[in-house]
């Protein structure tokens, strides 16, 4: 399998009493009808660290329901051990997820062995294709290239890598070392165009909850060999990336991501995302209306 295009990481509407599985629905048919290439709902920005694992498989199986095998379905563990990371592929498989993403393992700093260790531990068990994925903003510690390269080579069901490290230089460690071989996906809306252009196969990424065709338009620019104006374009969002935060800019993750995307996400589509799941915090009125403002200058509302 080889992955190329544009995943969406969506956002998760929640109510008072748990997820928002129509709103979540509606969402990704949005999603899957703008022809984006996949749908990833259980994605950092689907805050799927605070999805309790019935959670997880019943935003799967909507997710399933929702791309109707037009879109690829990928399913992120958001757990921390090899264990519960074997049982939620699992489950995930029966649901029927197409492509499985594991979140490396969080809350200690692991060193290459270890690293390698739970990475076989849990591909010894689950036989499905692989997306790996260093993040750490959230875990602390970025993976080595070395430690993927290994990985990959041992175990043919790997596939890909996401990279949401914000580290250009390691992004193109990643394409050189690894882009024969894997897709080698970007993770940061602001970084997207640039990892295009100097070889990645495209991109997980949170802008396609609100931003329409958009991001659909950077890839096509780029493949078509339109450069120019796919940095164009890239240079007309990055007013947006700076203020959102997280996904978007390079930085430490911030309260206010991926809250940010969730507000952004009902004003363009209307879509209730009720509270963020404690403990984020909602967003004040003035973040609010300088994201109302910066949507209408891109003429998304």
């Amino acid at each position: 399998m080889k992955i190329e295009g544009v995943i969406a990481a969506t956002v998760t509407p929640f109510t008072k009493d748990g997820v928002n599985y129509g709103g979540l629905k509606t969402l990704l048919s949005k999603v899957v009808e703008a022809g984006y290439h996949g749908v990833f709902p259980t994605s950092s920005t689907g805050e799927v660290t605070k999805l309790t694992p019935e959670e997880r498989v019943r935003v799967m199986e909507v997710a399933k329901e929702a791309a109707g095998g037009k879109a690829l379905v990928v399913g992120g563990t958001g757990t921390g051990d090899h264990l519960s990371t074997i049982e939620i592929a699992r489950r995930y498989r029966e649901v029927g997820v197409d492509v499985l993403l594991i979140t490396p393992p969080y809350y200690i700093q692991y060193d290459w062995a270890a690293l390698y260790a739970f990475y076989k531990k849990v591909l010894d068990k689950v036989d499905m294709p692989t997306i790996l994925y260093t993040i750490p903003l959230a875990t602390g510690y970025n993976i080595p290239v070395e430690v993927f390269e290994l990985v990959a080579n041992e175990y043919s069901q790997v596939v890909g890598v996401k990279d949401s490290s914000g580290d250009f230089r390691y992004h193109l460690d990643l394409i050189h070392l690894l882009g024969r071989r894997l897709s080698v996906l970007q993770g940061l809306d602001m970084l997207f165009v640039p990892s295009l252009v100097m070889g990645a196969h495209g991109g997980v990424l949170a802008g396609p909850n609100f931003l329409g065709r958009i991001t659909l338009e950077q890839y096509r620019l780029v493949k078509e060999g339109r450069v120019q104006e796919a940095v164009a374009l890239h240079n007309k969002l990055m007013p947006l990336w700076r203020f959102m935060g997280g996904c978007g800019l390079v930085g430490k993750l911030g309260g206010k991501w991926p809250t940010l995307y969730k507000v952004a996400t009902q004003l363009v589509h209307g879509i209730d995302m009720g509270p963020p799941r404690e403990p984020l915090p909602p967003i004040d009125d003035k973040d609010k209306k300088e994201l109302e403002r910066l949507l209408k200058e891109l003429g998304l509302i």
